[in-house]
């Protein structure tokens, strides 16, 4: 992602190995389940200059599908599932929605990120 300018994107991002009941001990259709399945994502790409991080950084949020209990557990509203620290993830970057922008405040920075969700919804036609 070194090569990618700074920026929000849209795209899909799985969390481990492809899911089926084998790898998983689940079955496939199990709604809870997160790992091992794709799921639309809004990617940041850059610096959060919000929090002024001197490291370039990549930042999935994952979207739940409409119907999955998670899709509006966070304290913003939207999609919140487990930690995956040490988790492989692949990410694939579909699109470009907008430049990286620093924010004054919280709000107007999860204002921001909402309508990126919506956006990628849009644009993945899920809609």
């Amino acid at each position: 992602f070194d090569h990618l300018p700074t920026g929000i994107y849209w795209g899909f991002a799985r969390i481990g190995e492809m899911a089926t009941p084998s790898s998983t001990g689940i079955e496939k259709d199990d709604i809870n389940s997160v790992l091992g399945k794709v799921h639309l994502a809004a990617i940041s790409i850059g610096y959060n200059p919000t929090y002024n991080n001197k490291e370039k950084t990549v930042e999935p949020h994952l979207i739940a599908d409409e119907e999955h209990p998670q899709r509006h557990a966070s304290s913003t509203g939207e999609t919140q599932f487990q930690d995956f620290y040490d988790k492989t993830i692949i990410l694939s970057v579909v699109g470009y929605l907008r430049p990286e922008l620093p924010f004054e405040g919280l709000e107007k920075l999860t204002d921001a990120i909402k309508k990126d969700i919506t956006d990628a919804e849009k644009l993945a036609g899920q809609s």
